[in-house]
């Protein structure tokens, strides 16, 4: 566990295992309101044997900080920019869940000689004013504490008691943002490297049918489906998905 200062003065929390000469680098990205002590950590110990693994807590997530009045998709792609070149890192592999993917995508867009693939799990491309409505809804802090007391106890614990409430009207801010001005399908289309589209095919956020349709607009794009898998992270199972995100970072050279 570690820290690096963005330019702001905001401190975000990082974590890296199996440095090494010669390895090339993965970026594990948590979702919207989550953390790297509850995600991705059965992935640490397989990936870290060949890879230089390096996991992010998001702006004003986790143990991370956020000195900056919202949070807004361009700003924590600068923050995860700027650990790379702290750590000294010129190219990765950026995985994301939920959020996570979105941000890895918007990485290659920014930056694409930096991004050796991207890989979206359970990633909600498309918004409508109605499901971003809908959403906006169900991120009340005082809606979760009283409709799913579990959910916001878990919040509590990974972000602190008294910055989960504040978080949440963030993320449901950004929500808004993202229907209004997120990548579209025409900026999409312009990632050169190559993009795996994975979800369950039981994810409640993300019908099969909108994965499949995201992983079309990619000129380098596939499409993996995970059977009995739900959105949330937990439902998430390291087999078949660690073989699979092994296998892609390997033989994204011959794409």
């Amino acid at each position: 566990m570690a820290n690096w200062t963005a330019n702001d003065g905001t401190l975000i929390n990082f974590e890296t295992y199996g440095n090494g000469p010669g390895r090339e680098t993965v970026v594990l990205l948590p979702g919207l309101l989550g953390s790297i002590a509850q995600q991705w950590r059965n992935f640490i110990k397989p990936l870290s044997t060949e890879f230089c693994v390096v996991l992010v807590d998001l702006r004003g997530h986790g143990r991370s900080e956020n000195k900056a009045p919202n949070l807004t998709p361009e700003r924590m792609v600068e923050d995860v920019f700027g650990l790379l070149d702290f750590l000294q890192f010129e190219r990765a592999h950026v995985t994301g869940y939920d959020f996570g993917g979105y941000l890895a995508l918007l990485m290659a867009l920014s930056q694409p000689r930096r991004i050796s693939t991207v890989m979206m799990h359970g990633t909600k491309f498309y918004w409508t004013q109605e499901s971003a409505a809908k959403m906006r809804e169900q991120l009340d802090p005082d809606h979760m504490a009283k409709n799913v007391p579990a959910y916001a106890d878990q919040l509590v614990q990974d972000h602190g008691g008294r910055r989960w409430r504040e978080l949440v009207r963030q993320s449901a801010d950004l929500v808004g943002y993202l229907s209004q001005k997120g990548i579209t399908e025409n900026m999409a289309a312009q990632a050169q490297c190559p993009v795996l589209v994975s979800t369950g095919d039981r994810d409640e956020l993300v019908p099969l049918a909108e994965a499949q349709r995201l992983s079309r607009i990619f000129p380098k794009g596939a499409l993996f489906v995970q059977p009995g898998v739900r959105h949330p992270f937990h439902s998430l199972r390291p087999v078949p998905m660690l073989p699979m995100m092994q296998y892609f970072y390997k033989t994204a050279h011959r794409r």
